[in-house]
């Protein structure tokens, strides 16, 4: 029996990223691996493990985030990770960043294992000494703001390999209380609540927020919101927009609108796009084709609508799919399937991680 064990994100622990690994301990263990979690990283247990998974996000009061980084927590974090490796079977760093970039190519030398929540196709753009943006998208709109990251060395190119995404965390309306019960009794009694694709829906669309209009590096991270934003102005319409209201409210308006529109954000995946499969609305997103996630329930025309990166084809998209929204509920009904299937698959879920750690 092998021993995998995990420094989580003390503020999320049991719902967010993690939270398959609090769910299926019984699984891993009929797999192998056994799981033990912990919260301090200079807990003594840590040591000695066969697998010693680090979320990045464990680290992002110091050097993971690029706000806060400095030479004395880079300093600090290399030490801590030379130490671990020298201790572990195989050092696995789980880079919990929102987009297919990623800030932390730094320390990638120190690792085994360096895995994404979603990866490029073209893995070279890692390796590019140009300027490129930390988010890919960015590059093909006009904006003056720019995150560029440390390349990847070359020679340590192939330790990138895929992890998962946000799709495993706990959407249940209370999950973030009920995921505290042992063994995930929870997950039997208190399931996550799927709406019917094909019922009766008052809203055309259901999308809340408001503009950006400062002039950093956040208003050019909310471009695509932004757009959307501003486009409802012009759409003849049933729009449940505005500000940000109660989660009560907005899984309701979600739960009542035929359509659901995710646009890039920090990162290309969102809740969003797994509260829209929960809801049965139609997602519509910009073309997911650059990159590689798990699971993959991001497919053209059959669980999502895809529209360009700088969303000049939105408008028309919409009212076509308002039109035709009885051929449309097709992909909302495949998305949710979909999603279903993979997040209660939790042997498909152990075979590709472990897979993807050696």
């Amino acid at each position: 029996m092998k021993v995998l064990k995990i420094l989580d994100w003390p503020s999320k622990r049991f719902y967010g990223e993690t939270h398959h690994f609090y769910r299926w301990r019984n699984a891993f263990l009929e797999h192998g691996l056994k799981v033990e979690i912990y919260y301090n990283h200079k807990d003594k247990r840590l040591k000695g493990a066969d697998y010693l998974l680090i979320h990045s996000r464990y680290f992002a009061e110091g050097w993971q985030n690029l706000l806060t980084r400095s030479s004395q927590n880079e300093d600090e974090m290399i030490a801590y990770l030379l130490e671990m490796k020298n201790i572990t079977g195989r050092l696995i760093w789980f880079d919990a960043a929102d987009s297919t970039g990623s800030s932390d190519f730094p320390i990638i030398s120190l690792v085994d294992v360096f895995m994404k929540k979603q990866m490029l196709r073209d893995l070279n753009y890692y390796t590019s000494h140009d300027q490129y943006d930390l988010r890919i998208w960015l590059n093909t709109l006009s904006v003056d703001q720019r995150t560029t990251f440390v390349p990847c060395p070359k020679d340590q190119l192939h330790k990138i390999k895929l992890g998962w995404n946000l799709g495993f965390n706990d959407y249940r309306y209370f999950g973030y209380k009920m995921s505290r019960l042992s063994n995930y009794l929870s997950s039997r009694i208190y399931p996550v609540q799927l709406t019917p694709y094909d019922k009766t829906r008052k809203y055309d669309l259901a999308f809340r927020g408001t503009i950006h209009k400062d002039k950093g590096q956040e208003n050019v991270i909310s471009y695509q919101r932004n757009h959307v934003l501003a486009l409802f102005q012009k759409l003849n319409l049933t729009i449940a927009s505005g500000k940000n209201v109660s989660k009560a409210r907005y899984w309701k308006e979600l739960r009542d609108s035929k359509l659901s529109i995710s646009p890039f954000g920090w990162g290309e995946i969102c809740y969003r796009d797994f509260e829209t499969f929960i809801a049965g609305s139609v997602l519509i997103k910009p073309l997911m084709s650059h990159l590689e996630t798990y699971p993959n329930l991001f497919v053209e025309n059959e669980t999502y609508v895809p529209v360009s990166w700088n969303l000049h084809d939105l408008e028309e998209k919409l009212e076509h799919m308002v039109t035709h929204y009885e051929v449309y509920k097709q992909i909302a009904k495949n998305a949710q399937l979909q999603y279903f299937n993979a997040v209660n698959n939790a042997d498909s879920f152990i075979n590709t991680f472990k897979q993807n750690i050696e």
